[in-house]
C-alpha cells in the first residue's frame, strides 16, 4: 500500500467565508507540507428545474468555474509555496465532500462555516453541520474575519468522558507540529469543590502527559454560574488570544449517530476563533484509522531522537 500523503480539503463556494477559510489553511499546510485541494461542487438540481436547465447551460457553468478555480488554484500554490490543485464535483455538497476526503485519506477538512438565520440568531449550515457529524478526519472550520496562520494557543474543554483521551493526544500532535501551548479548561458541576473534582484530577493526570511530551499545558477550572459552560470556553478562549478550539462532537456513548452534543455545537456555532472539530473513533475501524485520526501529523509514529 502507498504511503499516505499529507492532503488538505477546502470547499470553497466562492464567498467570503469560505475564501478565508482557504487562506486559513496556509499556515497548516506549510507546516505539514501538504497538497491542498480546493473542492468546487455544483449542487445537483431537482428534477424540475434540470428540465429548464439545457445541456449548453450546464457546460457553461462548468467552464466557468473550471476556468475560476484554475486561477485560483495557481495563485493560492505561488502564494503558499505548496502544491495547490482543484477538483469539481456534482451532487449534495456535504455528501461529495465526505466522499472526496474519504477517497484522498485526506488529514483535514477546512471549511468556512456558513451561518443559517433564524430570526436574530445564525446557525450551523447544513453541509457544515453534516459534515462535522460524519468525517472520519478532524473538521476545522472558520467563522470569524481575521484569525493568525500560526496554531500557538490551543483550547482543551475537557469533561469526564472516556473519549479525552483521543482529543489530549490530538492536541499534543498539534503542540508539538507548532510550538503550540495547551490550555486545558473545564467548568465544575454545581456544589463540587475543587479538592474533591474528579475533573481535576483528570486534568492533572493529562497535564503531566502532554509536559512529559515536551508540550507546554496550563489547567482553568471555572466554578458554575450562571453563564452557560460554551460561553464560558468561548470567553476563556478570547481571553488568552487562543488559535483554536478542539471539541469532540458526539457524546460518549454514541457512535457515529449523525449527532452533533450540544456543547460542541454551541461552540461551533457561536465561537469567532477556529474550532477543529474530532468525531470518536469507531471502534469497528481498523487500529491504521484511529491512529491517523488521534496523531493527525504522524508525531508518535517517529522514533524520537535522543
Amino acid at each position: 500500500m502507498s504511503e499516505r500523503k499529507n492532503k488538505i480539503i477546502v470547499p470553497l463556494d466562492f464567498h467570503e467565508q469560505s475564501m478565508i477559510a482557504l487562506e486559513q489553511t496556509r499556515g497548516i499546510a506549510r507546516f505539514m507540507k501538504a497538497e491542498v485541494i480546493i473542492l468546487y461542487i455544483i449542487e445537483s438540481a431537482d428534477i424540475i428545474s434540470s428540465m429548464f436547465l439545457k445541456e449548453d447551460q450546464q457546460k457553461k457553468i462548468y467552464t466557468e468555474a473550471e476556468k475560476k478555480l484554475k486561477e485560483l488554484a495557481s495563485s493560492t500554490a505561488e502564494k503558499f509555496g505548496l502544491p495547490v490543485t482543484f477538483r469539481i464535483e456534482k451532487g449534495k455538497a456535504y455528501e461529495q465532500i465526505l466522499k472526496v476526503a474519504d477517497e484522498l485519506r485526506a488529514r483535514f477538512i477546512i471549511m468556512g462555516k456558513n451561518d443559517v438565520d433564524e430570526g436574530y440568531k445564525k446557525y450551523i449550515g447544513t453541509n457544515t453541520s453534516h459534515v462535522i457529524a460524519n468525517s472520519d478526519c478532524p473538521v476545522i472550520t472558520i467563522k470569524g474575519k481575521e484569525h493568525n496562520l500560526g496554531v500557538k494557543n490551543i483550547v482543551l474543554p475537557l469533561d469526564l468522558t472516556k473519549k479525552t483521551r483521543e482529543k489530549v493526544f490530538n492536541a499534543v500532535s498539534f503542540g508539538l507540529h507548532f510550538n503550540s501551548a495547551i490550555w486545558m479548561v473545564s467548568v465544575l458541576t454545581g456544589g463540587i469543590s475543587l479538592a474533591s473534582s474528579r475533573i481535576y484530577a483528570k486534568m492533572k493526570r493529562a497535564k503531566a502527559m502532554i509536559e512529559e511530551n515536551g508540550v507546554p499545558c496550563n489547567i482553568k477550572l471555572f466554578k458554575k454560574s450562571d453563564m452557560a459552560d460554551y460561553d464560558v470556553i468561548i470567553k476563556y478562549a478570547a481571553d488568552i488570544d487562543a488559535d483554536l478550539i478542539m471539541v469532540m462532537t458526539h457524546q460518549e456513548s454514541r457512535w457515529r449517530d449523525h449527532y452533533i452534543g450540544r456543547f460542541a455545537h454551541e461552540v461551533i456555532n457561536r465561537s469567532d476563533i477556529p474550532v477543529m472539530s474530532m468525531t470518536p473513533s469507531d471502534p469497528k475501524k481498523s487500529k491504521k484509522v484511529v491512529k491517523t485520526f488521534v496523531d493527525p501529523f504522524g508525531i508518535f509514529g517517529k522514533k524520537s531522537k535522543k
